[in-house]
């Protein structure tokens, strides 16, 4: 039986977190995991973990915007050198 059976694939609240299972699956060692999307059935391996993972980041935004929550954004922190040679101002 695949991951996916019988999920509402139209929900992204739905799935986003069987593909979770899926990634944490492949993580911890499995070789293959077998999820079925629609009438195709796929079979992950950990050959595309960066694709699975950002398929998961999608879902999980498209399902933040669907229940009217924020989607959650990372803040960037940038470095000004301080020395000999710096234009930094301010001491």
């Amino acid at each position: 039986m695949a991951l996916l059976d019988g999920v509402d694939l139209s929900n992204p609240c739905l799935v986003w977190p069987k593909l979770q299972e899926a990634y944490y699956k492949l993580v911890a060692g499995e070789t293959e995991v077998r999820v079925r999307f629609r009438e195709r059935e796929v079979e992950l391996s950990r050959v595309n973990l960066s694709l699975l993972q950002r398929e998961i980041e999608q879902l999980k935004a498209a399902c933040e915007r669907r229940s009217g929550r924020r989607a959650r954004f990372a803040l960037r922190a940038g470095f000004r050198p301080r020395g000999p040679g710096s234009d930094f101002i301010g001491g």
